[in-house]
């Protein structure tokens, strides 16, 4: 049973985008892209140029979720300011490399990754992995970050230093979650 997802959170960084397809729900992490149609959602929705591709065998889907998979693992490494895990570091390597993929300049500012060998999953891993190459290459990264309100866990460029979650409502689901907690407290407290 594939339920619906709006998708409301993309359009930051492409590397983020597939990175987020994994959410918080009740204290467990659950899988966005479970079954052909959610991953058909997900890139339909996409603002990014992503490379066409028919709809996924489960072959096909489940190297994309690996794929996102090592893309989480460099992340929260990055994040920690850890060492970046060579195996996730090597796979992501070698999928950029699989495809071919290059980049283009298309004007000041914005450059595409274009695949140019293999099956349409193979290009379209290409980009992706090339995007958190891109991402993961740069000489500064302290406004990225994980947004720790309650039921979310995804990661966001921070648009200002002080910024704690990726959006307006997960800022105000954390401030009631918090509220909610406090008075509990008080209560048990007998305040």
């Amino acid at each position: 049973m594939t339920t619906t997802t709006t998708w409301t959170w993309l359009g930051d960084h492409l590397a983020l985008d597939l990175a987020n397809t994994v959410q918080e729900s009740g204290g467990a992490m659950v899988d966005l892209l479970p079954d052909a149609e959610s991953f058909a959602s997900w890139r339909e929705a996409a603002p990014h140029p992503l490379p066409w591709c028919p709809a996924p065998g489960e072959q096909d889907l489940a190297a994309v979720r690996s794929l996102r998979d090592d893309v989480l693992a460099l992340l929260h490494a990055a994040l920690q300011g850890a060492d970046l895990p060579e195996d996730a570091v090597s796979r992501v390597n070698g999928t950029v490399r699989e495809s071919s993929t290059t980049r283009h300049l298309e004007s000041v500012g914005l450059a595409v990754a274009v695949p140019a060998g293999g099956s349409p999953f193979t290009r379209l891993r290409g980009v992706l992995a090339a995007a958190a190459v891109d991402l993961l290459a740069r000489d500064d990264l302290t406004n990225l970050a994980l947004c720790r309100a309650p039921g979310c866990g995804q990661f966001f460029h921070r648009s200002r230093p002080n910024q704690r979650w990726c959006s307006a409502g997960c800022g105000n689901r954390a401030r009631v979650d918090r509220h909610r907690h406090r008075r509990a407290t008080t209560v048990l407290d007998g305040s």
